[in-house]
């Protein structure tokens, strides 16, 4: 359980790779599944499908249906909205083959969540993501460099992805603040702040954000 007091209206899952069924046609919609065909590598396969059946998981539990028949489809935008109802939705995974992981994460306002698997990266990778006067975060959290870095990247990314821009917006207009024992805050612009969860599950983070 690696985040701490989430409202109740926030609900979370993770999902492993060992969980996928041989006949995926009972889990995942038909344009679900021709997407998932449309990725060469297996690995990106089995991602693919493992983040959208936690997400179908998390909502058959709040809607009281059937995982398959939750009306999940992709929007313009390219993020996933809940079709006939006013629910935001979230998924990221991560890891490779064997090891791959997913969470996925639905709630009432806008939410984002996001998984990275803790392995070196270059050691200036936080210069891509965090402003000059976030560097002090690096130190603050004590913890080793590149496990900082990523977790700084993850939570970035949580917030850009509650935005539906990913980074297609600079994740160094995001700022941090009050991160503390599996939470904090960001900010971005003059808008409302975003609430965040963060912990670390095996050698991933997984990190929350959603609009306070």
């Amino acid at each position: 359980m690696p985040f701490v007091e989430v409202p109740t209206d926030v609900a979370w899952q993770f999902g492993l790779v060992e969980e996928l069924p041989d006949d995926l046609s009972a889990v995942l919609s038909v344009q679900e599944l021709d997407r998932m065909e449309s990725f060469g590598y297996p690995g990106r396969r089995r991602g693919f499908a493992l983040g959208r059946m936690t997400a179908r998981s998390v909502l058959a539990t709040r809607l009281r249906i059937q995982p398959l028949d939750v009306p999940l489809v992709v929007a313009e935008d390219d993020g996933l909205v809940v079709d006939g109802h006013a629910l935001h939705v979230s998924i990221s995974h991560a890891g490779r083959g064997d090891y791959a992981r997913s969470i996925a994460a639905i709630a009432e306002r806008p939410v984002g969540v996001d998984l990275e698997e803790i392995v070196p990266r270059r050691p200036d990778l936080y210069r891509r993501i965090l402003h000059t006067n976030e560097y002090g975060l690096l130190e603050s959290l004590g913890l080793p460099h590149n496990d900082a870095q990523l977790l700084l990247w993850s939570l970035k990314e949580s917030v850009l992805k509650g935005l539906r821009t990913g980074f297609r917006r600079s994740a160094q207009t995001v700022y941090l603040d009050d991160l503390s024992d599996g939470s904090g805050h960001a900010h971005v612009g003059d808008g409302p702040s975003w609430a965040l969860r963060y912990g670390r599950m095996d050698d991933f983070w997984a990190t929350l954000a959603f609009l306070d």
